[in-house]
């Protein structure tokens, strides 16, 4: 049943009120709140009707109501008016992440830290993963005579690495070798091309040396596994126990569920593109009961790549926190293709290297 206006008016009133306040809204409150504009006896039939709607539910014996879920979603979708993020806010949040801006997985963990810091809730980011997934420099550097690190960055500017050892001594010319074979086979490819048989066909390419560079080819698939999963940051989550909306069972319950990142990240990526907020139930996750996640998505060269959301209670200023989750994820995704940029050119297209 669609919402007359002054329906849509006192629920908006009803949902700003408890939002700011936590407590029941009684009719008298909303009477101000409208400028005497609609009676008393007239916004108690209409919060009745509301009431029967779904939309209010009345807690205990309180004279006054409080929002549904449903409330909520209408809310969201239609009612809401978004806050403009000012001037001053937009410079505070690039000067939050702008000393992190050469490296891009101290990016990533500044950002989640910068935005629980400012929306009092936590917060979660993932790494760069999809169209920045590709290895863009692939190195094999001397440690000792059996030993050697091996550095890996991708296309995103993250870089890894990863050190092993040898069963014997190594010599110049054999790490060379192995250097060029790495390079020439791998340089450019997608991370998700790097399978076993490849990595294995590598081995066999290089002949003798085959067997006794099998550490480091086992190290450099390992590497390239790690780098294409998105990796979650998680902070802020004690700032949860400080809203009054959870009790210590339901607080316990999420910090919990939080600990476990590979749920969180199984829950970020199912997550459809674009600007997302999920209330309570429609989680699926009975932890986050009470809680609502918004998350959007920050760009890598023009397409959708790494998450970033906040988590919080289902009364939360999503005016204020929405605008404020999207101007973070521009300003990552911004100084992400920054560091693309500032680093070295991906290898020419050619076979086995597409385009970039």
């Amino acid at each position: 049943m669609e919402l007359g206006e002054r329906k849509q008016k006192i629920l908006t009133a009803v949902i700003d009120a408890y939002i700011r306040t936590g407590e029941p809204v009684g009719s008298k409150a909303l009477v101000e709140m409208l400028d005497n504009a609609v009676s008393s006896a007239t916004i108690r039939n209409e919060m009745a009707e509301l009431s029967a709607m779904g939309y209010l539910e009345q807690p205990h014996t309180s004279a006054g109501r409080i929002p549904t879920a449903k409330a909520f979603r209408l809310y969201i979708d239609r009612l809401m008016h978004r806050q403009a993020l000012s001037e001053a806010d937009r410079k505070d949040i690039d000067s939050l992440l702008s000393s992190a801006s050469g490296d891009p997985e101290r990016l990533i963990e500044e950002a989640s830290q910068a935005l629980a810091q400012t929306t009092g809730c936590a917060a979660v980011t993932t790494t760069p993963a999809g169209q920045a997934a590709y290895i863009r420099r692939i190195e094999v550097l001397r440690a000792s005579s059996r030993m050697v690190a091996l550095l890996l960055m991708t296309g995103s500017g993250v870089l890894r690495t990863r050190v092993c050892r040898f069963d014997r001594d190594v010599g110049d010319e054999t790490l060379e070798r192995l250097s060029k074979a790495l390079s020439a086979g791998f340089g450019g490819a997608e991370l998700t091309e790097v399978s076993l048989p490849r990595v294995q066909s590598l081995m066999a390419a290089l002949g003798e040396d085959g067997l006794l560079c099998a550490p480091a080819l086992t190290a450099f698939y390992e590497l390239v596994q790690e780098s294409a999963e998105a990796e979650v940051r998680l902070s802020g989550q004690l700032n949860l126990l400080r809203h009054p909306d959870y009790d210590p069972g339901r607080a316990r319950d999420l910090l919990d569920f939080l600990a476990r990142r590979e749920l969180l990240a199984g829950l970020l990526s199912a997550m459809p593109r674009g600007l997302r907020v999920v209330l309570g139930s429609e989680s699926e996750r009975p932890e986050l009961d009470g809680s609502s996640l918004i998350v959007t998505r920050y760009t890598l060269g023009g397409h959708p790549d790494g998450s970033i959301g906040i988590i919080g209670p289902v009364r939360m200023n999503y005016a204020a926190a929405i605008p404020r989750l999207e101007y973070f994820a521009k300003a990552v995704g911004k100084l992400l293709d920054e560091i693309i940029r500032d680093g070295d050119d991906p290898p020419p297209a050619g076979p086995g290297n597409p385009p970039r």
